[in-house]
């Protein structure tokens, strides 16, 4: 599927992917403020400067490649944000404990492994008065294990983010692309994952939940 992209710049190779807040509606302000130690992120996609892939010309050779640097580290900061933003408070640790038990003073420990990170965009020989068309994927796959004092497993999963471009059709309406940079399509990618790990019913039930305001009395 080709798609309609604004006329721009071709973006940079290396991508500095970041946190979207509240891009996954209700995944905010969902906790009570509880200690979850977060230790550093394992990835199976690489250390250092790693490809996470291309741009393809209008004949489908590789025009560019796509990198990003540290994506473990990079993981970690922005799952940080996401369980702060969900009302939890996040403690960096450096070290994972042998029992896998959280550190002293924290309630709870959160591991993640960043199983998939990719995005790839495809220009198309189409031009308008917008620009050159082009589709444009992105897709981040992570795990997820919530430990609790006594080092149970409290909730163990995977949750998948993607972002296509363009949005898809709507009867006989096409929309443009919400993002034309790879980067943000990443962005994108990565914040729904951790949104949607909010989102996940066995990790909410196990961790405590913000006490609702009381109904007002009119």
């Amino acid at each position: 599927m080709l798609v309609l992209a604004l006329a721009g710049c071709r973006p940079r190779s290396q991508l500095t992917p970041h946190f979207l807040p509240g891009i996954v509606a209700g995944s905010e302000h969902i906790f009570r403020k509880v200690k979850i130690a977060v230790p550093p992120t394992a990835s199976r996609v690489g250390s250092g400067r790693v490809e996470v892939g291309k741009i393809y010309a209008v004949d489908g050779a590789a025009e560019s490649s796509l990198h990003i640097v540290d994506a473990g580290a990079m993981f970690t900061l922005m799952l940080r944000h996401a369980l702060a933003d969900a009302g939890l408070a996040p403690v960096a640790v450096d070290s994972i404990a042998p029992d896998g038990k959280p550190p002293a003073g924290a309630d709870f420990i959160l591991y993640s492994t960043l199983e998939q990170v990719e995005v790839n965009k495809r220009y198309g020989a189409d031009e308008t008065v917008h620009g050159q068309y082009f589709d444009m994927t992105a897709m981040v796959v992570a795990k997820f294990e919530l430990r609790n004092r006594a080092g149970q497993v409290l909730y163990s999963g995977e949750v998948t983010g993607i972002e296509k471009e363009p949005p898809e059709p709507v009867g006989n309406e096409v929309f443009l692309p919400l993002e034309t940079e790879p980067v943000e399509s990443l962005s994108v990618a990565l914040s729904r994952t951790l949104g949607g790990l909010m989102l996940e019913p066995k990790f909410r039930a196990a961790l405590p939940l913000a006490t609702p305001e009381p109904a007002q009395i009119r």
